[in-house]
């Protein structure tokens, strides 16, 4: 018998081995919106078991009954929110940020061939910027910059068009600066980043620095983005 073959009926043997219970708890882990829910108490939970149930079996290799997978989710759903941090802790993390809005940024990036010869000249322009939003992100085979547009023009006019895999102009940066205890509780980057998602705007670039969630958008998608992460935190206020 071959290694791979073995290999197969190995991982089927565990997948039958696997009780229901266990497939529930990875289709609940991919949807933590639906984790939110469950914490907030408004999930239907014969609902929640139609929703995972194709999955859970795509999953197993085998088929399950409706209650079977029913029961499970409440087994589950139950011994998941015991985990979950409290509610409370990020509503106080919330209550006590501040939001401030830094226009006229770029984000540029460059192969980690390129950035060798940028080196000397981005640690020289760190030192020397007055700008507080200035971020190098080093990646496995890109380096981003994050800038003030006169800084990222500096950049660019030293390479050639090969060399830049992406400008983005006309950005702006919304920093969500939190206080100390932002730094031990689990969440706040999750829900601020959902927060405006689904409101449809996308994130160019999200930084945390220490206390700092540096939010890169669209210029265009400040009102709305700005907007709705303050109603976030005023909620925030009000649960407290």
């Amino acid at each position: 018998m071959s290694s791979r073959t073995y290999s197969t009926r190995a991982a089927r043997l565990r997948r039958v081995r696997e009780g229901v219970s266990y497939y529930v708890r990875l289709a609940l882990l991919s949807r933590p919106y639906v984790l939110i829910a469950l914490q907030q108490g408004i999930v239907n939970y014969s609902a929640l078991a139609k929703l995972v149930h194709s999955d859970v079996e795509r999953m197993a290799g085998r088929n399950f009954t409706p209650t079977s997978i029913k029961m499970a989710v409440l087994r589950v759903a139950k011994a998941m929110l015991e985990s979950i941090p409290p509610t409370f802790k990020l509503s106080r993390v919330l209550a006590n940020s501040t939001l401030k809005v830094y226009h006229n940024i770029c984000v540029i990036s460059v192969p980690r061939r390129t950035f060798d010869k940028l080196a000397e000249r981005i640690a020289r322009d760190m030192a020397t910027a007055s700008t507080s939003i200035f971020h190098v992100i080093k990646g496995e085979a890109v380096i981003t910059i994050i800038a003030e547009s006169t800084l990222t023009e500096k950049i660019s006019s030293t390479l050639d068009n090969e060399e830049i895999l992406r400008y983005l102009r006309n950005q702006s940066a919304i920093v969500l600066a939190g206080p100390p205890e932002i730094l031990t509780t689990p969440g706040v980057v999750s829900l601020v980043s959902m927060s405006i998602a689904v409101r449809g705007v996308n994130l160019t670039e999200i930084v945390s620095c220490h206390r700092d969630i540096v939010l890169i958008i669209d210029s265009s998608d400040v009102p709305l983005a700005y907007e709705t992460l303050r109603t976030l935190i005023e909620t925030a206020k009000s649960q407290i």
